[in-house]
């Protein structure tokens, strides 16, 4: 091979291996310090400057300067080695410093052994269906990467290459697949590192002003998904219980904090049909767990509470990942809680001195008829006989927001009206308190799931009556009634804009989206859920009544066993050896026997091409270009995929003019 041939082989090789590297560690750099993926494109770029310009590449002593360097600024990020992101932010920069002094095949090896550990160490930070598409391609593109570099002579086409790397891939998919479903699983999901995006943040807060759920209108996240055993209920009975305030200091509402008295739950009585669903949360870094209104039933064992304002809690974890809930709710219920004189006062208190308007139209329903009925009544015909707007763009409110809303702006979105709706019944001696949470829903007709996003978010009102306890009231209801049954795209917003009107726009943009959601909740369900408990109901739909750890090694082990025994046997078909003598095979046995007949010693069964060609080379230094040529050709078409007629044919040729002198 001419020196021009070496020369671009070696740069093929090189950029391989740049490749493969950058690839591999794409996925860490959004959790990296900026310097990391900095100092990893300098090195790859110090180095092939190296190659293409000749540019000086740094020396032993450089080069242990910059890892202690490297090490220290991991350290000083974060304090530690251990751990995910430490872990992988020290890979990085030391696969970076690797790739600065490659300089044979065997540190590219190296490199691509090390970038399938960088591959699946983005699976402990991130486990997303798009990062694990994108890190199984990778693989694959490594794998070619490897096969390209594992071998002598010129680099091979890469559909070549491909093909093999994806056959071989396939031959480890059913063993991949019993180990998956089979090997007992430990309590949680399949990854039980946490991940380094699992904060959460949720829409909901625990305190709410004027325009903060207007926000969130606008924002078109996940907050949770739902699945109905039975059939769903309507669109009116989708209220999702959230945080309850019950603080007021004239503009914003407050929670009074986790109170848990005595057993809630008790005052509740249920009526009508239950209905059985799955929430599937994501992580919002608080502890409620959004249900349905009213909750009845919730699991066991996980932790959850309900308290005093009958909203779910997790005690004491909060949310940080993706977690699943199996929940009963009843849509008709009666709260008939009592109130103490003490909790009374906390549901009429008012800030001296505000909103004083709100607080004389109060009054005078009140002078009028004292029936609580009578007086929300007053209030709800209010909503509906005068000229309110439900609006995104409300103006701004100042000292007196129930006032202003009330009687001047009079536009405003659902937090507006349940604030100013709750001041009114406190001012009339009505108890009563602000709920948050979300209202309505999505349904994905390819998963059968509803999704309810941050802009379904929503604030209603519940009254205290005498013997009937807590009544919700939804002040919107009365001005934006299709709100409540067809969301914000209803028409109760026409002109405005809403989180993923985009989308609705373009019915066949807004199914694909549907359609990729479905797709990683159903990841999400099967695979990142992947757990004792799912396990344990797909071996009993398998036949396996009552699955137990050393049953399910030993069946692991046996499957084991037969695949590799299949798999072994089938290769050894696939190449077997007792077919008939191939042209090349032929062509290299008259290679041989020349050999002999210049007094080399006889190919030696156990002894492969390449080892006798240098024996023979030995043997006859003065013929050693042309049996290096012969060997090396016969080697390629042998055993390098993609060989054609033109190389059999320069082996033929290459034999035939092979005329050696014996050896002295």
């Amino acid at each position: 091979m001419s020196t021009a041939a070496n020369r671009q082989d070696a740069t093929g090789r090189l950029l391989w291996t740049a490749g493969v590297v950058a690839g591999a560690s794409l996925p860490h750099w959004p959790t990296l310090p900026l310097w990391a993926p900095v100092l990893l494109c300098m090195c790859i770029a110090w180095r092939l400057a190296g190659d293409f310009a000749n540019w000086p590449l740094p020396n032993t002593t450089v080069r242990i300067g910059l890892a202690l360097i490297a090490l220290v600024a991991v350290l000083g990020e974060y304090h530690t080695l251990n751990g995910v992101e430490a872990g992988s932010a020290l890979l990085v920069v030391m696969v970076a410093l690797k790739f600065l002094e490659t300089r044979t095949s065997r540190d590219q090896l190296v490199l691509m052994i090390i970038s399938y550990f960088l591959i699946f160490a983005g699976l402990l930070g991130q486990r997303s269906l798009v990062i694990v598409l994108y890190l199984l391609g990778f693989v694959w593109f490594t794998t070619i990467g490897l096969l390209q570099l594992g071998r002598r002579g010129p680099l091979l086409g890469t559909w070549v290459t491909a093909k093999l790397a994806g056959r071989l891939l396939l031959h480890a998919l059913p063993i991949m697949l019993v180990l998956f479903v089979l090997f007992p699983r430990l309590p949680g999901p399949l990854w039980a590192l946490p991940s380094v995006n699992t904060s959460g943040r949720s829409g909901l807060s625990d305190t709410m002003s004027p325009g903060d759920l207007t926000n969130l209108a606008l924002s078109d996240e996940v907050a949770f998904r739902v699945e109905f055993h039975d059939r769903p209920p309507g669109p009116s009975q989708l209220y999702w219980r959230g945080p309850v305030l019950s603080n007021f200091n004239g503009r914003t509402w407050s929670s009074d904090g986790v109170q848990l008295r005595g057993r809630i739950a008790d005052t509740l009585e249920y009526s009508g049909d239950p209905i059985n669903y799955r929430v599937m949360l994501e992580p919002n870094g608080r502890r409620w767990i959004l249900a349905l209104d009213m909750p009845a039933k919730w699991p066991d064992g996980e932790g959850i509470l309900m308290e005093s304002h009958y909203q779910l809690i997790r005690f004491p974890r909060s949310i940080r990942s993706r977690v699943n809930y199996e929940l009963t709710s009843y849509p008709a219920y009666h709260a008939g809680e009592t109130l103490t004189n003490a909790q009374r006062d906390v549901y009429l208190a008012l800030p001296d001195g505000s909103n004083p308007r709100s607080r004389e139209l109060a009054q005078q329903w009140r002078q009028v008829d004292q029936d609580p009925a009578e007086i929300i009544r007053s209030a709800l015909n209010l909503f509906r006989a005068e000229t309110f707007y439900y609006t995104l763009t409300p103006p701004a409110l100042g000292a007196h927001p129930a006032d202003e809303f009330l009687f001047q702006t009079r536009e405003g979105f659902c937090e507006h009206y349940a604030s100013a709706f709750t001041v009114l019944m406190r001012a009339a001696g009505i108890p009563a308190r602000v709920v948050t949470g979300y209202q309505g829903g999505e349904l994905n007709g390819l998963g059968q799931y509803y999704i309810i996003y941050q802009s379904n978010a929503h604030a209603w009102t519940e009254v205290w009556l005498e013997g009937e306890g807590w009544v919700r009231v939804d002040p919107t209801a009365a001005v934006a009634p299709e709100r409540i049954e067809f969301g914000l795209s209803g028409g109760s917003l026409a002109g405005q804009r809403v989180a993923g009107g985009a989308f609705r726009n373009f019915v066949w943009l807004r199914n694909m989206a549907l359609a990729w959601d479905a797709a990683n909740t159903y990841w999400n369900d099967w695979v990142l859920s992947y757990g004792p408990e799912l396990q344990r109901n797909i071996l009993r739909a398998l036949g396996i009544a009552r699955p137990h750890w050393t049953k399910l090694i030993s069946l692991t082990v046996i499957l084991l066993i037969l695949l590799l025994g299949t798999l072994m046997a089938y290769l050894a078909w696939t190449y077997r050896t007792n077919r008939p003598e191939d042209p090349a095979t032929r062509y290299f046995g008259s290679f041989c026997r020349k050999l002999g007949r210049a007094n080399v010693a006889p190919r030696r069964p156990t002894e492969g091409p390449v080892d006798f060609g240098r024996r023979a080379i030995e043997a006859l230094p003065d013929a050693s270009v042309k049996i290096e040529d012969i060997t090396e050709a016969y080697v390629g078409i042998r055993y390098e995929p993609g060989s054609g007629a033109d190389e059999l044919e320069r082996l033929k040729l290459l034999v035939r003019s092979f005329k050696p002198s014996p050896a002295t």
